[in-house]
């Protein structure tokens, strides 16, 4: 499926820069606006996804009907209320990638800050996605959970592959390196759980997570809930 991007939250590409608080001088406020309308312009957004009933026997959590086993007990503890589980994929494809690879031969500050403007690009698109999902689960009176990616917690990011293979992400031009990183690199895959019930509220992801003040994610202010993009 195909989502339109029709703008940039600029407030969250400061927070990618880790200049929130900060007012941006005449020179980066252009290359803000020059960085987002060549993600505008060049942004191919695609994603896909899938639900799938959970299968819970001798302490795993599996997708029924597939050879995806939940590794780790961070992503096993995030579905702990779901019966269903919904696998994602979105893409902002390879056009913006190639214009950065162009970009950092002459303008580094430009190719940062478009960077982290391709970042916040691909995150809305998952927010999209998600809203979606939660207003389709709300008609069946159903409540989703927030996304969960491999790398996050315990979860491997080696789980990456067979994510992509269930959900057959090449058909949008997604695939995984031999390092289990995404190509185009502004892509993102994630699992929602599908519950009977509202999710009660989690300590803040932050709070419980080990990598404590370490974490420069933390430290750029974005929420775990949206994870890193590389």
């Amino acid at each position: 499926m195909d989502i339109q991007l029709h703008t940039i939250n600029r407030a969250a590409v400061l927070r990618y820069l880790r200049h929130a608080d900060e007012t941006p001088d005449e020179l980066v406020a252009e290359q803000l606006a020059e960085a987002a309308d060549i993600v505008l312009r060049l942004a191919r957004p695609r994603a896909v996804y899938r639900l799938f009933d959970l299968e819970r026997t001798d302490g795993s959590t599996r997708l029924r009907g597939t050879a995806f086993t939940c590794e780790g007990r961070d992503i096993c503890a995030h579905l702990r209320a779901a019966d269903q589980c919904i696998l994602m994929a979105a893409t902002l494809g390879a056009a913006v990638e190639q214009e950065m690879r162009r970009v950092q031969v002459t303008d580094m500050p430009l190719t940062t800050i478009l960077d982290a403007t391709a970042s916040t690009a691909i995150e809305q698109i998952c927010d999209t996605l998600q809203e979606d999902l939660a207003a389709w689960a709300a008609e069946r009176g159903r409540f989703v959970t927030a996304r969960f990616s491999p790398g996050y917690g315990d979860m491997p990011l080696a789980q990456q592959r067979i994510l992509c293979a269930v959900l057959d992400t090449a058909k949008i031009g997604l695939s995984v390196t031999e390092h289990f990183l995404l190509t185009p690199r502004k892509s993102v895959t994630a699992m929602l759980g599908l519950c009977p019930a509202p999710v009660a509220e989690r300590p803040s992801a932050c709070a419980v997570c080990k990598m404590g003040n370490t974490c420069a994610q933390r430290k750029a202010g974005v929420p775990c809930e949206k994870p890193f993009i590389q």
